[in-house]
């Protein structure tokens, strides 16, 4: 137990010289790299938009390939994030990096759309991704319990099922996020 005590105190001074001598050799702060986070890149429609063509696809794009079987954990509601799921088929891209929601049926006009993305999704490392590094940018926001309930009990839809595993994010206990858009008018 002493071995492993003594070489945890010498990786710790080490880390602590390599960072100090960063730092005043005027290179700044010693960061971990972040290659072993996936991130989500871009999310069509974004969140905000207005006067979406009804014909539209939902295309959610990451950095990195997203473990089969994610696209479980993407939805796009009418109306609220607590509203129906609209009908359509989520593929994912054959290099895992790519979601594309093909509604079943047109968009309706002039209406609000939320496409969800859970919270807890993993890359094929088993790592959970992350959303929040560009999707605020991307007009994304966290979704809290009182979204997804629409404040009465569980909502529109069965939203119980948008709250579990793969939808809560480990770290900030929020239910995935959420990003808006409303339809044009025809």
């Amino acid at each position: 137990m002493n071995m492993n005590r003594r070489t945890t105190q010498f990786l710790t001074l080490a880390g602590t010289a390599l960072a100090l001598a960063a730092c005043s050799s005027g290179a700044g702060p010693v960061t971990p790299p972040a290659d072993d986070v996936t991130v989500l890149l871009s999310v069509q429609p974004t969140g905000g938009s207005v006067n979406v063509s009804v014909g539209a696809t939902v295309v959610i794009t990451f950095d990195h390939a997203i473990a089969a079987g994610m696209e479980e954990y993407a939805d796009l509601h009418k109306g609220t994030v607590a509203g129906l799921v609209v009908a359509g088929d989520w593929s994912r891209s054959t290099d895992g990096t790519t979601l594309t929601l093909t509604p079943a049926v047109p968009l309706k006009p002039s209406t609000p759309y939320v496409i969800h993305i859970g919270g807890d999704m993993m890359d094929e490392g088993g790592h959970v991704i992350g959303l929040d590094m560009h999707g605020g940018a991307m007009g994304g926001q966290w979704a809290t319990q009182s979204m997804m309930t629409g404040g009465m009990g569980m909502g529109n839809g069965g939203m119980g099922s948008h709250m579990g595993t793969g939808w809560q994010n480990p770290d900030n206990g929020m239910y995935g996020m959420i990003f808006t858009f409303t339809t044009a008018a025809s």
